[in-house]
């Protein structure tokens, strides 16, 4: 793997890693194209900033370009971006707690109600502010994607053909195959495709837009019918704490506020991608497999023993000590949310967005976040 310097990075692009709050536009990245829903979440989140700002403070979208997901962590740091999506999997020892919520995603199977848990949980836990800060980020929230699929390049449906499978999964989709017997193998989402279609993975768990998204879809040919978990780790909207230190008031409420928004998009549309793929596999390049009883079975024992397993690992493997504390507390903000999602279309994207912006969004206070 090349490595280089962020720094000379910014240079060799004619980008100043100086504060840019100051200018007219800011830079936004996302480390892969074409994210769909999540792409369209980030113009949603910036075509508020914009309007709320009169014009004054715009987003410039850079997908697929500029930074990577591993390198966005750092280059928000280094001021080379001044916002950015940040895979928080890709960089647990700096993240603990953040990953712990990611590690939660077995907790419920409603991603809109996840996500409005994530975000309740989040925003007051002091910890979990502070590790983005001390990588010079401001926090403002998850976007919950999901639930997530294993696809596969020979079928996979049984307990037993899982055995000697090395497949690519994290977090709880590791431990769900490590229950079933497989193999996991931890890899970024942009080299899935050629790993796959060299051989060097048999299948892939991921949202099942990635098909298309990630063109997965030419190389998988099979997709298994069992909803394992979804993923809490999409930090979208972090702002680099260089640029955050020199916008003003205006501004950082558009930004927090319009993350309401933008979270709200894509969660929904996850959701709608996949019931639509589901009704329609073969147009997206895979035949769908219903799981056998044994795989049932063994996936909703693994669903319910799983929390206590987080809490256990987060507090012996990574330390921190207060997990099993924390995993309570999201346990029954995941009970709240689950109750208030009952009260809206969870398909309206202006219904969901007002609900995450009531109950959490317009509680932040910008001074709370660095």
């Amino acid at each position: 793997m090349k490595h280089f310097n962020l720094a000379a990075l910014a240079t060799s692009l004619g980008l100043a890693v100086a504060p840019a709050a100051q200018a007219d536009t800011l830079r936004h990245v996302i480390g892969a194209a074409a994210l769909s829903g999540l792409t369209d979440g980030t113009q949603a989140w910036a075509d508020y900033i914009k309007e709320q700002t009169g014009g004054e403070t715009e987003i410039k979208i850079y997908a697929g370009s500029l930074l990577n997901f591993a390198e966005t962590f750092t280059g928000l740091r280094d001021g080379i971006a001044d916002s950015g999506f940040v895979v928080s999997a890709y960089h647990r020892a700096e993240l603990p707690y953040a990953n712990l919520l990611s590690d939660m995603g077995t907790a419920g199977v409603d991603p809109v109600a996840m996500a409005g848990a994530a975000n309740d949980f989040m925003f007051n836990c002091k910890p979990c502010l502070a590790e983005f800060n001390d990588a010079g980020q401001i926090f403002l929230g998850n976007t919950v994607t999901g639930p997530y699929y294993m696809y596969n390049q020979k079928p996979v449906k049984a307990l037993e053909d899982f055995q000697g499978k090395k497949i690519r999964g994290f977090g709880p989709f590791a431990r769900w195959l490590d229950a079933m017997g497989g193999s996991a193998i931890s890899m970024g989402a942009t080299d899935i495709y050629e790993s796959m279609s060299q051989g060097h993975i048999d299948g892939n768990i991921h949202t099942l837009e990635t098909l298309d998204t990630l063109s997965t879809g030419e190389v998988a040919n099979y997709a298994l019918n069992q909803p394992i978990a979804v993923f809490i780790g999409n930090t979208m909207f972090n702002v680099s704490g260089i640029t955050w230190g020199g916008l003003d008031d205006k501004t950082k409420r558009a930004m927090i506020d319009g993350a309401a928004r933008g979270h709200a998009i894509a969660t929904i549309d996850s959701v709608q991608q996949a019931k639509s793929i589901l009704a329609d596999p073969q147009a997206h390049g895979v035949e769908l497999l219903e799981p056998e009883a044994d795989v049932k079975e063994k996936s909703e024992a693994f669903r319910k023993s799983d929390m206590e397993a987080v809490a256990t690992l987060n507090r012996d493997t990574y330390k921190i000590s207060d997990a099993p504390e924390q995993v309570a507390a999201f346990l029954k903000l995941v009970e709240k949310w689950e109750a208030l999602v009952q009260g809206i279309d969870t398909t309206d994207v202006d219904a969901v967005s007002e609900l995450y912006l009531q109950e959490v969004f317009s509680k932040v206070d910008p001074a709370s976040l660095g």
